[in-house]
């Protein structure tokens, strides 16, 4: 599941302004918008950048080791930057075989294109980038408030920071490569939580620089700190189906740029927008667990000794408490590899979520370790294969029984019990599907004919630290 490697402002709903004052998110437009007023707000947000970057310096407490240029960049411009990045990491070969392949997992509710759902993402979430490829920050939504851009504009500004201090070319490898090999390795968990860092250092800094814009002397009390993490704990809780309502007065009444920006949440499928969302405020939790423990030194530990996986990402206390997560093999299987991917633990509450809503949080926790894979067989029937590890026999329970109870809602027409000998027959032709427990492991195979099939899973897979 390849991701454009930028560094982004979403428009996901920020922190609530402070009681008793005006939330500029709410502020409606001063008068009907033409381009000209709107290359005028750019312009005159561009040129506050100078003197945000050392206000910024200082709180972040890293230098600026050089200038970071920026400019205004159209939405079809944008478009096409982002169009293009995707077709470098995600071929239309590439695209329509991870496509099926999700949709085979069960990750997405109908087929669709993948590259065309990232692109759709990245456009209409994106209020602005930072390209650490071109060291410069793009500015692509004009909302017509000085603080909302002043805001986006500290938030570029942390990631241009973080490129130069951390090389996130190195951090956020593109899917096709780059100069960090052992980087290069990571699986699609692994690679999630690393955005969760970037994007979590630059939402927090954001917010602190706000609070620090509202305070006298610029100084931010601890409880303000404290604050704000209650309040973005309540936002990394809710779907984005709950943010989409929350965020129904911001779309009705504020920039016709934001407002379109919300409505599209509901077109982008959680497999999808789900990792985007959390980046930012779950993200902001973990570096905000990070900056308490020990500072901003503590958060620039976290460039260095990253997040293995989206469970450490989302629990900070096993990323401290040096709680790695399994690397599981599978055996290889003959047939055409259409994806192989590691789910981890935020994948697999996309996964609940999407087919038995209740056991989301439950089936998904004390996750240890994953790895699928779908191969078209040739036949053209695509076998899906999935190898769990669990934290105990309790989870492992929790897991099974929650990945039962999703076939019968997948396959409406489908019967039977894929723990059994005989399987769930999917009722469409495509085959059955087995599962098995084997104490903390689970294993389970979609579109098998007979359980040999899933023994040989059983058997073949590796599952070490």
């Amino acid at each position: 599941m390849a991701m454009v490697a930028i560094a982004a402002c979403s428009k996901a709903p920020p922190a609530p302004a402070a009681k008793g004052s005006a939330d500029p998110w709410l502020a409606k437009p001063t008068a009907p918008d033409t381009p000209e007023r709107r290359k005028a707000r750019a312009d005159a947000a561009l040129g506050r950048v100078a003197g945000i970057m050392p206000k910024l310096a200082k709180l972040r407490q890293l230098d600026f080791i050089h200038d970071i240029p920026r400019e205004v960049q159209s939405t079809d411009d944008f478009r096409t930057f982002v169009h293009r990045e995707i077709a470098n990491e995600l071929p239309a070969d590439k695209a329509a075989d991870e496509s099926q392949a999700l949709f085979d997992l069960g990750l997405l509710l109908k087929p669709a294109n993948l590259a065309e759902l990232e692109e759709q993402a990245f456009v209409t979430q994106a209020g602005a980038y930072y390209d650490p490829k071109q060291k410069k920050f793009f500015l692509v939504m004009v909302p017509d408030n000085d603080t909302i851009l002043d805001t986006i504009s500290a938030h570029e500004l942390t990631h241009g920071l973080q490129d130069q201090h951390f090389d996130l070319q190195k951090f956020l490898p593109d899917e096709g490569g780059g100069s960090d090999q052992k980087a290069t390795a990571l699986d699609d968990d692994a690679s999630s939580a690393r955005r969760f860092v970037v994007e979590g250092d630059a939402t927090f800094t954001m917010f602190l620089y706000m609070a620090s814009a509202a305070s006298p002397g610029g100084k931010i009390p601890d409880a303000a700190i404290d604050v704000l993490v209650n309040q973005l704990g309540t936002f990394a809780n809710m779907s984005p189906a709950d943010l989409a309502k929350m965020s129904a007065p911001m779309a009705s009444s504020s920039d016709p740029e934001i407002k379109k920006s919300i409505d599209a949440m509901n077109d982008i499928p959680m497999t999808v927008l789900v990792p985007m969302i959390d980046s930012y405020m779950s993200g902001a939790l973990l570096v905000a667990a990070a900056y308490k423990r020990g500072g901003w030194p503590a958060v620039d530990d976290l460039f260095v000794h990253p997040p293995e996986s989206t469970e450490q990402a989302l629990h900070p206390d096993k990323l401290f408490a040096g709680d790695h997560p399994h690397r599981v093999t599978l055996p290889a299987l003959p047939g055409k590899q259409l994806a192989d991917v590691v789910f981890g633990e935020l994948q697999w509450q996309v996964y609940f979520s999407l087919w038995v809503p209740d056991q989301k949080t439950v089936a998904s926790e004390g996750w240890g370790g994953d790895h699928e894979s779908v191969v078209a067989r040739k036949d053209g029937r695509a076998i899906a294969r999935v190898a769990t590890t669990w934290d105990t026999d309790h989870d492992a329970d929790e897991f099974a029984r929650a990945y039962v109870a999703s076939l019968a809602k997948r396959f409406p027409k489908g019967s039977g019990d894929p723990t059994s000998a005989t399987g769930f027959d999917r009722g469409d032709g495509a085959g059955k599907i087995f599962l098995k427990r084997d104490g903390v492991h689970v294993f389970a195979i979609d579109g098998a004919d007979s359980p040999r099939e899933l023994a040989a899973l059983v058997t073949g897979t590796k599952i070490a630290r």
